[in-house]
């Protein structure tokens, strides 16, 4: 089988391309926490029920971007220091590392490659949003969190075309011309909003003009990606970020002098390790 760009685009118009869904317990999460009636209890007690994500909820809830006086012990102390809106946001982040693993070798080392580059990216992209904007920290973290979710799939169907994915460079060639479009597609199955559905579409255009030239999420997780890339092929690997917008909506230098005089790098890493 030879699986190219046009071939993923056709499989994906005529839904034969699987694609990741959320976990069970991030969807009831998010379904409660839209019901107007929900409480924050009703909440905590959906997230008890997978151990991990508890552990990893209140892991969260005492790192340095939220932070309280008295250390938070259970799930639901945590959930009030961050709200409900919030925690919806963070029980879907918290369980998306399951979407980066895969069983063939090739395909796990991608995966695992990409969960790395994304949770530096959704670090750097909440602490941004923390100093930089009026935007939810937790909403951009997500967005940093799921800019390549579309990689997964590609990767997946690549495992029926060995040539391919024991070809290195065409298939990263063959990722990156395609997954902005299945990720983006992915969020509007997961019924993400249109600002965060716009990140993976959007974010490697450093032609773009915001929210009509004003900052957004795209801009936030474009710069945490051009301050974080260590990948010589990515699309933008070689680009002048003197020529990128998204750094002068954010009102701030490409170095992040900002975040590194607040002391930022040191809450980047801790936000980093939780969501390792």
């Amino acid at each position: 089988m030879n699986i190219t760009a046009e071939s993923i685009v056709d499989d994906l118009e005529n839904d034969r391309l699987p694609l990741p869904t959320l976990p069970e317990v991030a969807i009831r999460v998010r379904e409660t926490a839209d019901d107007d009636n929900a409480s924050i209890a009703d909440v905590a007690k959906i997230i008890e029920t997978d151990a991990a994500l508890s552990a990893r909820i209140v892991q969260v809830g005492n790192s340095a971007l939220y932070r309280g006086i008295n250390p938070a012990e259970t799930v639901q102390a945590a959930a009030m220091r961050m709200g409900l809106d919030t925690v919806r946001t963070l029980a879907t982040s918290l369980v998306m590392k399951q979407l980066f693993q895969a069983t063939h070798p090739v395909v796990d080392h991608y995966l695992r490659r990409a969960w790395k580059q994304s949770t530096d990216i959704a670090s750097l992209s909440a602490m941004i949003a923390k100093t930089s904007t009026s935007l939810e920290s937790d909403s951009a973290l997500l967005a940093g969190l799921t800019h390549s979710i579309g990689i997964s799939p590609i990767l997946v169907k690549a495992e029926s075309d060995s040539e391919l994915l024991n070809n290195a460079q065409r298939l990263e060639r063959l990722i990156y011309e395609i997954y902005p479009l299945v990720g983006a597609i992915i969020l509007e199955n997961w019924g993400f909003s249109e600002a965060l559905v716009k990140v993976p579409a959007e974010h490697l255009n450093i032609d773009r003009d915001g929210a009509n030239g004003r900052a957004d999420y795209v801009d936030i997780v474009q710069v945490a990606l051009l301050q974080t890339l260590d990948d010589a092929n990515h699309p933008l690997a070689q680009v002048d970020r003197s020529q990128v917008s998204a750094f002068i909506r954010l009102g701030m230098q490409d170095n992040l002098e900002e975040i590194n005089m607040t002391g930022g790098v040191i809450e980047v890493e801790e936000i980093r390790e939780a969501l390792l």
